[in-house]
């Protein structure tokens, strides 16, 4: 796989460690700091482009139509932007780009590229669910509608000994799988739950206080 990172910096170092790897992907990295340049090419043996990537030329001597994927990683969302719009342009297929500030998401949206929340966001989005439900043992934001969370079925809960099926059909939220004691199971309508399972549910957002109370008490 043909991979492009504009970005030599946290995410984009750690990417490029990443796909390097497995071995047999082909990574560029572009970023317009040459010691970032520098370091990458040295610490991973990778091909590090000292280049601004906003700047259509850079794109095209790396032959970015040929891309597989293009990651944006830098810290700014025009940055961002303009290099996915061009890459685009230029037949990119797979486009993904970090996302610095909330209020940038519509804009990748209508180029039709996913998107990943900077980690401070995500950071602080887990944090203040932590602090919110402090039961909850996992937590992943699917998207505006619902999350992820991972919740211990506590002594005396509402849901000791209800199916999957009562959870569905009551508070619209889907089980999607149990841990009890040593065993994964993924369950089935019929499934009773105990006390002591941690069950790892998608919830709608606007749900998700009633279900974590339910679960602990």
């Amino acid at each position: 796989m043909y991979i492009v990172i504009v970005g030599a910096s946290g995410i984009g170092k750690r990417l490029t460690e990443l796909a390097l790897s497995e071995k047999h992907h082909n990574v560029v990295v572009i970023d317009k700091n040459e010691e970032r340049c520098e370091y990458i090419a040295r610490k991973f043996d990778a091909i590090a482009i000292n280049a601004d990537a906003t700047h259509e030329e850079t794109l095209d001597e790396l032959d970015v139509k040929k891309a597989d994927v293009l990651i944006a990683t830098t810290t700014d969302d025009a940055t961002n932007l303009l290099v996915v719009s061009l890459a685009k342009n230029r037949g990119v297929k797979n486009l993904i780009a970090v996302v610095n500030q909330e209020e940038s998401k519509p804009l990748y949206l209508e180029k039709g590229v996913k998107i990943i929340n900077k980690p401070d966001i995500v950071v602080a989005e887990m944090i203040y669910t932590s602090i919110k439900h402090p039961t909850i043992e996992g937590f992943l934001n699917v998207d505006d509608y619902a999350e992820v969370v991972r919740l211990p079925l506590l002594p005396k809960s509402s849901f000791d000994h209800k199916t999957i099926t009562d959870i569905w059909v009551h508070y619209k939220s889907l089980v999607v799988a149990i841990e009890r004691k040593d065993k994964f199971i993924i369950p089935t309508d019929d499934l009773t739950l105990h006390e002591g399972d941690i069950v790892t549910i998608v919830v709608e957002k606007d749900r998700i206080d009633k279900v974590v109370s339910l679960f602990s008490e």
